[in-house]
């Protein structure tokens, strides 16, 4: 651990204090990859915005005996610390060199799921040994349906417990903020990327100096091991190959004969969808739109829940991301019938702020006010929190 990270964690109260810290550590690409969105961003707004929207209705004099609520909960019969768990996120190596190793590692120590990235630094194997807890895997299709096959089979022989199918990127989002560099991941580190990157990591010693330590490894390794019919591919071969063959409900059953743990469908906004998710085999679905990330506008994570948790919540375990910064919001979520939330930005702001010790430092945060919020509403178990605690806006029923 860096004396340096420890000093910077410290210093993250909010997750807004986070996000501060890693827009000051981290070169302008890695910023812009990492906190912005598709097109306009009407999306990333809205994600946190529609949180507001969301008012407590808090039972009063509701304390029992022993006020210290109860934040264990299972997902998927996984027993969690707090109904809150990890999203994956891509090109974490370049936020911080721990990458994904850092946030394998606070998971366990905070008593949740952490789920890998497809597009990670660092192989499927290096996380699992960094882990110290349960572990799920994020599939793209990199390099096909013969690349995706390998990639399952690396996770299952890692021990990794559920397969997370990202539904929603056919093709990658309008990211506006990245086009002014004129780069994009996976950066290859030649003449050209040196030239442009140069005066922007300049600015930025402390990420230079930690990079230049880790010898600047930013590629998909995870893409860059796949082998095809004895072809070892590139990362952009991996990528083309990727985008040629998304994810189709299809193939849900064609990874049941290569996976035997649990199975989620995660990039679903409609109850049309989660049905076909549950019609296809899934154990699970996640209501996400990708941070804000592919198409935009859309509807905001949490309200489209309302009308996922209506369509399949009898059925399937229900899970939110997107938007979530604060533990109240968790419990938002949680009221709105998700089983559990999960974030990516907000532990990839202390990721990049701060390496392990900021992602330790939003979970531990995050928990607090999980903690904090269940007493003020009144509700001493997770199972306590229900639609009764919340009021929510007309429209978002359907």
């Amino acid at each position: 651990m860096a004396i340096g990270d420890a000093r910077a964690a410290r210093r993250i109260n909010t997750v807004g204090d986070a996000r501060r810290l890693a827009q000051r550590r981290v070169p302008g690409p890695v910023w812009d990859y990492l906190d912005g969105g598709a097109a306009a961003e009407v999306t990333l707004r809205a994600n946190v915005g529609a949180f507001e929207q969301v008012r407590f209705r808090p039972r009063s004099a509701a304390s029992p005996p022993d006020p210290n609520p109860d934040l264990t909960t299972t997902v998927l019969d996984t027993t969690v610390s707090m109904p809150l768990l990890m999203s994956p996120v891509g090109f974490t190596r370049m936020m911080h060199s721990d990458g994904d190793l850092a946030a394998a590692a606070a998971a366990g120590a905070a008593g949740t799921i952490a789920t890998l990235s497809s597009m990670s630094g660092h192989t499927i194997a290096e996380v699992a040994a960094a882990a110290t807890g349960p572990l799920w895997f994020q599939l793209y299709f990199l390099g096909g349906r013969a690349g995706a096959e390998v990639l399952v089979a690396q996770a299952k022989a890692a021990g990794y417990r559920a397969l997370l199918v990202t539904t929603d990127t056919e093709m990658p989002g309008n990211r506006e903020r990245e086009l002014r560099y004129g780069l994009s991941p996976p950066l290859q580190l030649d003449r050209r990327t040196i030239a442009k990157m140069a005066p922007l990591v300049l600015r930025r010693p402390r990420w230079l100096v930690a990079a230049a330590k880790d010898r600047f490894r930013v590629d998909l390794v995870n893409a860059a091991s796949l082998e095809i019919d004895g072809k070892r591919l590139s990362s952009r071969e991996a990528l083309w190959l990727w985008l040629g063959s998304p994810a189709r409900w299809d193939d849900f059953s064609w990874l049941r004969k290569h996976w035997d743990g649990p199975i989620l469908a995660k990039g679903v906004l409609t109850g049309d969808d989660a049905r076909r998710a549950v019609d296809a085999g899934a154990d699970a679905v996640v209501v996400s739109n990708h941070g804000g990330r592919q198409l935009d506008p859309v509807a905001p994570s949490l309200e489209a829940l309302v009308e996922v948790v209506a369509a399949v919540g009898d059925q399937v375990e229900v899970l939110v991301d997107g938007g979530i910064r604060r533990g109240a919001d968790v419990v938002r979520a949680v009221a709105l019938g998700a089983r559990a939330a999960m974030i990516g930005r907000a532990w990839a702001y202390g990721l990049a702020a701060a390496g392990r010790p900021g992602v330790d430092r939003v979970l531990a945060l995050l928990r607090e006010d999980i903690d904090r919020t269940m007493r003020l509403v009144g509700a001493h178990r997770v199972a306590d929190i229900d639609r009764s605690l919340v009021q929510i806006p007309r429209d978002w029923e359907r």
